[in-house]
């Protein structure tokens, strides 16, 4: 299948010596690359306030799995890739939804951040499904003793399966 996918930073052979310089005592095997879901929305802001006028772009991702939404600062450099079934997950929800809960989020996050009683007019100016690349890495201590993590392919940051 042919996907938007943002390229990975962090190749495998990186990936395994920079978790290997940090704990030298386990042992490191990076097993695959998987491609998560996300939902991109970005909207042009106009709220036309003599005392607090509020203009200019505001994006929002929303996790197509876990359907939660953050605030993007851009828009990510995305490239047509093909991969497997198996090397990406489907999402959970359809870009109806998730433009849906998108707008939700950003409607509570302006109003809570910017302390704002009335509704700005969000303008949606670009929209898109993209997949993220993570590694699937095995940490072996002492046979059994094994644990997973994923590493963001594009940041590097590492998170606990």
């Amino acid at each position: 299948m042919i996907i938007n996918a943002e390229q990975p930073g962090f190749r495998q052979e990186e990936v395994k010596k920079r978790l290997e310089k940090l704990d030298p005592e386990t042992t490191y095997k990076v097993q695959r690359l998987v491609f998560y879901p996300y939902m991109i929305f970005e909207y042009v802001i106009d709220r036309r306030n003599f005392f607090h006028p509020l203009k200019g772009h505001v994006g929002c991702t929303i996790d197509g799995v876990n359907k939660v939404g953050a605030l993007a600062d851009t828009f990510p450099q995305l490239m047509k890739q093909e991969v497997s079934d198996r090397d990406f997950i489907q999402p959970d929800l359809t870009l109806a939804d998730a433009k849906e809960r998108a707008e939700d989020f950003l409607y509570h996050s302006l109003s809570s951040k910017k302390k704002i009683l009335t509704i700005p007019k969000l303008t949606l100016t670009k929209q898109e499904i993209f997949y993220r690349p993570y590694w699937i890495v095995e940490g072996i201590l002492n046979l059994p003793n094994h644990f997973f993590i994923t590493v963001d392919a594009v940041s590097g940051k590492f998170h606990p399966l």
